[in-house]
C-alpha cells in the first residue's frame, strides 16, 4: 500500500508587495538643486553682469595690446595713439567699476542668503527634514561662493589684461597699487569677493530680516575696504633708489623707471638716515641748510610693477587669515539663528 504524500505550499502573501524605501532625504544634487531654484535671479544678474564685462574688457585689452605693440614697433598711427590715451583715461573709472563687487556680492547675495529665510519662517522647516542644517548652510554658501568666485576671476584676469601692458608702458598713468588696480586684479579681488559674500551672510544671520542685513553689510564691507585701503601698501616690496657725493638737486634725482612707481623720495644723509623732502625749503641759502644736516644725496623709493605679483599673492594671504575669522562668525550665527 503506498502512501502518498501532499507537502503543503507556504500561504500567499496577503496585502500589497513591499514597496522600496524611498531615498532618503534630498542628496547633495538634490539639496543644491532647491539653492539654484531660491536663488537663481541672482546668480543669473552676476553671471550675466560679470560676463558681459569680461567680454567688454577683453575687447579693450586686445585693443591696447596691439596700439602698444605697433607703438614699440615704430608703426604707430593717430588712431593707436587715441586708443593708448582712451584707455589711461579709462582705467580708473573701470577698476572703480569691479572694486564695487564686494559690496554688491554681499548685499545682493549674501545678506539675504539666509536673512529671507529667516524671516519669512521656512528656515524652521530645516531642522524638520531629513538634510541637516549644516549641510543647508554649505550648500547655500558653497553655492553662492562658486558664482562669487567665478565672477571676480574672470573680470579680473581681464582687466589685468588691459591694465599690465599699460603700467608696462607708463606705470604713472596707471597706478597699480590703488583700489582700482591691485584689489580688482588679482587673488585679493577674489578673497575681497568672498569676504563680501562672507559679511553679508553674516549679517543675515544675525539681523534676520533681509533690509536691515543690507544695510549692514553695505557699511561692513565699505568699513573693511576702507581699512584695508589704509594697510595695502605695508605688504609692498619696494626699491630704493639713491645718489651720493652731494649730489641732492632736483635734476640729480634717480631716474625711475617707466614701468615703476614713485612711493616716496627724500634725502639721504651721510649716516644712512632720510630727511623729508621739504627739509630746509623755508631757508635762505638751502644747499648750505642742507650740507649742515648732513644731507649727501637722494634717496627714491619705487614699486616695480614686476613685484606686483609677489605682493597680491602675500596680500591674499593675510586677507585669507581675515576671510577664516569671517567664516568663524558666521559659523556661529548660523548655529544661533538655527537653535
Amino acid at each position: 500500500m503506498t502512501r502518498t504524500v501532499t507537502t503543503a505550499q507556504p500561504p500567499a502573501p496577503s496585502g500589497t508587495p513591499p514597496r522600496p524605501a524611498p531615498a532618503r532625504g534630498f542628496g547633495p544634487r538634490g539639496m543644491f538643486w532647491l539653492v539654484w531654484r531660491q536663488h537663481r535671479a541672482a546668480f543669473l544678474l552676476l553671471s550675466v553682469g560679470a560676463a558681459a564685462m569680461t567680454a567688454y574688457l577683453l575687447w579693450r585689452a586686445g585693443s591696447v595690446q596691439d596700439a602698444l605693440r605697433a607703438l614699440d614697433a615704430g608703426t604707430a598711427t593717430p588712431r593707436h595713439n587715441a586708443l593708448i590715451d582712451e584707455a589711461y583715461r579709462d582705467l580708473g573709472g573701470l577698476g572703480r567699476t569691479l572694486s564695487f563687487l564686494p559690496l554688491l556680492i554681499g548685499v545682493f547675495i549674501g545678506a539675504p542668503l539666509f536673512a529671507g529665510d529667516l524671516e519669512s519662517g521656512t528656515a524652521k522647516l530645516v531642522g524638520v527634514q531629513s538634510h541637516s542644517r549644516a549641510s543647508w548652510v554649505i550648500s547655500k554658501l558653497g553655492m553662492a561662493a562658486l558664482f562669487t568666485v567665478a565672477a571676480a576671476v574672470s573680470t579680473g584676469l581681464a582687466l589685468r589684461g588691459m591694465w599690465s601692458p599699460l603700467a608696462d608702458h607708463w606705470a604713472s598713468n596707471a597706478d597699480f597699487t590703488s583700489a582700482e588696480g591691485f584689489d580688482t586684479t588679482g587673488p585679493t579681488a577674489v578673497v575681497m569677493g568672498l569676504l563680501g559674500l562672507l559679511i553679508g551672510a553674516t549679517a543675515g544671520l544675525l539681523a534676520k530680516r533681509t533690509l536691515p542685513a543690507m544695510v549692514i553689510t553695505l557699511f561692513g564691507v565699505l568699513a573693511v575696504q576702507q581699512t584695508w585701503a589704509s594697510v595695502r601698501m605695508e605688504f609692498a616690496d619696494t626699491v630704493l633708489k639713491t645718489t651720493s657725493g652731494g649730489a641732492f638737486t632736483p635734476d640729480d634725482l634717480p631716474e625711475v623707471p617707466s614701468s615703476a612707481l614713485e612711493i616716496d623720495h627724500s634725502y639721504l644723509t651721510a649716516d644712512g638716515s632720510h630727511l623729508g623732502w621739504s627739509t630746509c625749503s623755508d631757508a635762505t641759502d638751502a644747499d648750505a641748510c642742507l650740507g649742515e644736516r648732513g644731507v649727501v644725496g637722494w634717496a627714491v623709493e619705487i614699486f616695480p610693477h614686476s613685484h606686483l605679483a609677489g605682493m597680491q599673492w602675500t596680500a591674499a594671504a593675510a586677507l585669507c587669515a581675515v576671510l577664516a575669522l569671517t567664516a568663524g562668525v558666521t559659523a556661529f550665527a548660523a548655529r544661533r539663528a538655527l537653535r
